[in-house]
């Protein structure tokens, strides 16, 4: 039974990565990712001795920031389409359950997301080496707590696309979580500058993810060494959470009537 389960998860996930791929924004957001990391090749050639460091810092800046666009707004689509399709009610209706249908979807967009992290990685490796420096194993350092951050964008996008009624409240509920992640230091200092109760800040920082904790760039870009210990607790904080996610989405899910 087991063995059955994971080979319909398996062909979900398939599945989701060709339609994934097949995306047109999936392609502009790709490309303009790579174009945007040779741009920086330019703007290097502007600062002296300092070339390096920019490219990297656009180039790393950039696989955040598209990834992060690929996984918010394909990922709150991946529910959504297959209802408004009724294309999942044939699905349904055969041999699988709602639990394997939304682990094969957030399979099927991680190794998307790996796929172009991958590709826009290697923009950014050809950028280097066009201006003649030599790419550093730091750069993994840096796109592996990124890769992770976009790993836990789409199980909040999958949350909210198994909860929401339209695809547009899952789209501004997943760009207000995500967005507030990424400023969950600023939500914890709100009330040194305002009114705001002390409990409250501290609830809502520990409530939503923290994003900034998978954003090594600035010390891949300064030469700093990430220790393994950051990435092991990095890869335990995004397990964690990724976890309680895709459970609350297949709680919500399940319970979720599709007539």
């Amino acid at each position: 039974m087991a063995a059955r389960g994971l080979t319909r998860v398996t062909a979900v996930a398939a599945n989701t990565f060709r339609e994934s791929v097949r995306e047109r924004v999936l392609y502009n957001l790709v490309i303009f990712a790579v174009l945007m990391t040779l741009s920086s090749l330019l703007i290097g050639q502007l600062s002296v001795r300092q070339d390096e460091k920019i490219i990297k810092d656009i180039g790393l800046a950039a696989v955040d920031v598209f990834g992060t666009l690929i996984a918010m707004f394909v990922g709150v689509g991946l529910i959504r389409k297959e209802i408004e399709r009724r294309s999942l009610y044939p699905l349904l209706a055969k041999p699988l359950s709602r639990g394997e249908f939304l682990a094969g979807k957030f399979v099927g967009l991680s190794f998307t997301l790996l796929v172009n992290v991958a590709l826009m990685t290697l923009g950014l490796l050809a950028a280097l080496r066009l201006a003649g420096r030599s790419p550093d194993a730091g750069l993994v350092a840096a796109v592996y707590p990124t890769y992770l951050g976009l790993l836990l964008t789409v199980s909040i996008a999958l949350f909210f696309s198994a909860m929401a009624s339209s695809q547009i409240l899952a789209t501004m509920w997943t760009l207000s979580v995500v967005v507030a992640g990424r400023y969950a230091d600023v939500i914890r200092n709100m009330p040194q500058v305002t009114s705001a109760p002390p409990w409250l800040a501290e609830g809502l920082y520990y409530a939503i993810p923290n994003f900034t904790n998978f954003d090594q760039k600035a010390r891949v870009v300064y030469g700093d060494p990430v220790p393994l210990s950051t990435l092991a607790w990095i890869t335990a904080y995004a397990v964690v959470y990724v976890s309680v996610l895709l459970l609350a989405a297949h709680l919500a899910f399940r319970r979720r009537e599709l007539l």
